[in-house]
């Protein structure tokens, strides 16, 4: 997506959050103020916006919900002198024509780039079939008018795990800027890493932004650095935007000027974030947004769609007992 300036905005190495989406308990509507209050508490804190992923119930929204929030997101951040924050919109559906139908309709709504998963409806006849699995990226790589990043997340696709090779195959099209990994494969994002910040790479695409290499957890971000990967996106995010952009920049810190005391530094708030990242996993959305309501601003995470269940008191529990340390550090860090 391009300013009418003529700047275009880009995707760049750090942290990304994927939001979640505020539904209200009276009518189970999409919450607009809160979602606005949420992309903006983000923005404010250096945290990329990815909308629309699996934190965001991107399943349980209507077409014009979708569109609805990216016109929303995108006006929070120009009326607020966000202009330059890009958005990474989800927009992976069942088939390759509604995936293009759906990314050409957010791109002219506000998006500027957008998240593609693999479809899982048919696992059972492409999960193994690499040639069929290409062909869908390559399709839609080559119909968007937005640079598509590759979300690779087995357990919301059915199973379907792409391996380094094909994905390493997919980064070369001019499309295809990044790929987020949510199966915790730190070698396979090393590998892809490795390939992509080639020189020759380079060399063959000269025009194309960095491609980026982001783990879906924060629980590894230390080491997934090092690997040659470039941040994450990680649904933590929602609940504790400071630490895990404050974790970053000591990360890429101790990166630039690699000492003892520096890479002390980003350990222990590594440790942080690893524990509370594992809490979030284990709370799972419902549990996120209670987090959110519980200790950021009552009604910012609202509650779930059906069939996701309502938080159960042993998940409030859990979330109350084990976020102390997270949340009393994130409250420092202001």
């Amino acid at each position: 997506m391009t300013f009418s300036n003529g700047k275009k905005r880009t995707f760049q190495p750090g942290v990304y959050c994927p939001l979640i989406t505020p539904f209200t308990k009276d009518s189970g509507n999409v919450d607009y103020d809160a979602f606005r209050s949420q992309v903006l508490r983000l923005a404010r804190e250096g945290m990329g916006l990815v909308i629309h992923g699996t934190n965001g119930e991107a399943a349980h929204l209507s077409t014009e919900e979708r569109l609805e929030m990216v016109k929303v997101a995108r006006d929070a951040l120009d009326s607020n002198l966000f202009t330059d924050v890009p958005l990474l919109v989800g927009t992976g559906v069942g088939s390759a024509r509604e995936t293009i139908t759906l990314t050409k309709q957010v791109a002219e709504v506000g998006a500027d780039a957008a998240i593609v998963i693999a479809p899982g409806y048919f696992s059972f006849a492409i999960g193994k079939d690499r040639k069929a699995l290409k062909e869908f990226f390559t399709i839609v790589f080559d119909e968007s008018p937005i640079p598509i990043m590759i979300y690779n997340f087995p357990g919301a696709a059915s199973g379907i795990d792409l391996d380094s090779d094909t994905l390493i195959e997919l980064s070369e099209h001019p499309n295809c800027f990044g790929v987020k990994l949510t199966c915790a494969g730190i070698g396979k994002g090393q590998r892809v890493g490795i390939h992509t910040s080639s020189s020759t790479y380079k060399a063959r695409h000269p025009s194309k932004q960095q491609f980026l290499v982001l783990p879906g957890f924060s629980d590894y971000l230390l080491p997934a650095v090092l690997a040659r990967q470039h941040g994450c996106i990680t649904g933590t995010g929602n609940v504790f935007p400071k630490l895990i952009v404050t974790l970053y920049n000591a990360v890429a810190d101790f990166v630039a000027d690699p000492t003892a005391e520096k890479l002390a530094r980003a350990t222990e708030l590594q440790d942080v974030v690893t524990e509370a990242d594992w809490v979030i996993v284990k709370a799972g959305i419902s549990g996120t947004k209670y987090a959110l309501d519980k200790f950021i601003q009552p009604g910012l995470g609202g509650v779930t769609r059906s069939p996701l269940p309502a938080v159960d008191e042993g998940v409030k529990a859990m979330v109350d007992k084990f976020l102390v340390r997270a949340v009393s550090l994130e409250n420092s860090l202001y």
